[in-house]
């Protein structure tokens, strides 16, 4: 079998166990400052109570420094391994909370099967649906809120019970840099912002070649791909959703 790892031994297990793992300093400080002076020139709305006016797409286009994580040296390896060698990028997107703000609730979950969002081993391999690489701007502190999740819970064989305890909810710290990686079968949230400032996130969500997460897939990056913007393996990476043919990424890891 062709060897397609990207995960550590450690954090193979801890996905594994968690249905997230967290990569620290994936960007330098360099990168962080680049990518927070390209979402200042984007002119961002300011974001209110409603969760489509927190979040912000069609940035690729803007700065190379937004096309760079498509497919950073921090998560490309890696989602070759959890969404297999003909992974494409799906979809992204930026958030942008201030202090108090709430953000989406519970979502996601392994029960019931959702083809769409799904994680499964076997012979010694995971396979999964939508997976995300969300990438902190800014520090996410403890007691800060940000990205939250039931650990485990993307394994469920029975229906999440209602009301749910807040102490099943694990936050998720991350410092500006940070990315965490996910599959959308993990029950998660967004746990309301408390930071001394805004929250900046992007995210960044990869599936199987086959698979599109809704039918517009394309609508933020159709032009992209014929603009000369993109690398090479951005492009395979960037293509429609089929089942064939595709081109595989093996011959394009780092």
């Amino acid at each position: 079998m062709t060897d397609i790892r990207g995960l550590t031994d450690q954090e193979r297990y801890l996905f594994d166990l968690y249905g997230y793992v967290v990569r620290r300093s994936a960007l330098s400080a360099n990168e962080v400052q680049a990518l927070n002076m390209a979402v200042d020139l984007l002119a961002v709305p300011e974001p209110g109570d409603a969760i489509m006016s927190q979040r912000f797409s069609r940035h690729l286009s803007s700065a190379r420094c937004f096309r760079d994580l498509i497919d950073h040296r921090a998560v490309f390896n890696l989602m070759i391994e959890l969404c297999g060698e003909f992974v494409r990028l799906d979809h992204a997107y930026g958030i942008v909370m201030n202090p108090g703000q709430t953000g989406l609730g519970l979502h996601g979950g392994g029960t019931p099967h959702d083809p769409a969002q799904y994680y499964e081993v076997r012979n010694g391999r995971t396979y999964n649906g939508l997976v995300a690489a969300q990438w902190a701007l800014v520090d996410h502190r403890p007691g800060d809120g940000g990205f939250g999740c039931i650990p485990g819970s993307h394994r469920a064989n029975f229906a999440l019970p209602s009301p749910v305890p807040l102490d099943w909810i694990t936050e998720v710290p991350l410092a500006a840099g940070d990315v965490v990686i996910f599959t959308e079968a993990l029950t998660h949230c967004t746990i309301p912002w408390r930071g001394q400032g805004a929250r900046r996130t992007l995210l960044y969500k990869y599936a199987p070649g086959h698979l599109a997460w809704g039918k517009n897939y394309g609508a933020d990056l159709s032009d992209l791909a014929a603009s000369g913007a993109l690398t090479p393996r951005q492009k395979v990476l960037m293509d429609g959703p089929s089942v064939s043919p595709r081109q595989s990424l093996l011959a394009y890891r780092d």
